[in-house]
């Protein structure tokens, strides 16, 4: 079995959940009986995201897709993304430099550049990366795309919006209406589309705590490895069995 895994920057950041794919791996081998191939991928919903992924289900020629969708797309607001956006060919300098800092790993997790964004965060602001109308089409079209190739299973998942980013009460309202949004349509395009979904209508943040972090203070750490790891294996199990028109064993 060959698993196509479109997820997001935990799974390929060190120190982040690396080691969830091979995790989920040895839960179908267990389950299946049968050798499982883990390719991993990350996705960006730009315009080219739906040809991105046609060349990866072209080249691979996955029995499995997992497709995750990240609120981080649509949810983060970056302030050197609204630098970028405000002040021009300035701006475009100042964001180079806030984005070097955060990629830098003494600077980026340190305290006083965290306090250093929520600053600029409640006074200056941060622009989105995309809209949701935005990336909802574009989303869509990928997901044709796979269920065009024969015989693939697919399993579709968030956003659940762990993580809060948010830091006043109009940025969190307009956090939680943007989650909402995205999670709806696709909730309407599982059930048009019959392929398996699992997202979250307001983000966890409000009813869960935020699984460990990662030193880089962004990622999730290597401990919520196991638990997620348990988690999407399951909902492939579910969804490979529901094709083949199996049951569930039994734990």
């Amino acid at each position: 079995m060959k698993v196509l895994r479109i997820t997001n920057s935990n799974d390929v950041t060190p120190g982040a959940t690396t080691s969830r794919p091979a995790l989920i791996a040895r839960a179908l081998e267990a389950h299946f009986g049968e050798p499982v191939e883990m390719v991993v991928k990350t996705a960006w919903p730009n315009e080219r995201m739906p040809a991105i992924i046609g060349k990866w289900l072209d080249d691979e020629r996955p029995d499995v897709v997992w497709l995750s969708i990240n609120p981080f797309w649509f949810n983060y607001p970056s302030v050197p993304l609204r630098l970028r956006r405000k002040l021009g060919p300035l701006g475009d300098r100042l964001a180079r430099l806030g984005l070097d800092a955060a990629a830098n790993p003494v600077i980026g997790p340190s305290r006083a550049f965290r306090l250093a964004r929520s600053f600029l965060l409640r006074t200056v602001g941060g622009d989105y990366h995309f809209e949701p109308e935005e990336i909802l089409p574009r989303i869509e079209a990928s997901i044709r795309r796979i269920l065009r190739q024969e015989g693939v299973v697919l399993a579709v998942w968030g956003p659940f919006g762990r993580s809060r980013w948010s830091l006043t009460r109009a940025q969190a309202a307009a956090e939680q209406r943007r989650q909402a949004v995205v999670v709806a349509a696709l909730e309407r395009l599982a059930r048009d589309l019959h392929f398996a979904y699992g997202g979250a209508g307001a983000p966890l943040y409000l009813s869960e705590e935020t699984p460990e972090l990662a030193p880089d203070g962004f990622h999730f750490g290597g401990g919520y490895e196991a638990e997620s790891g348990e988690r999407h294996a399951a909902v492939l199990i579910q969804a490979i069995e529901a094709e083949r028109g199996a049951v569930t064993r039994p734990a």
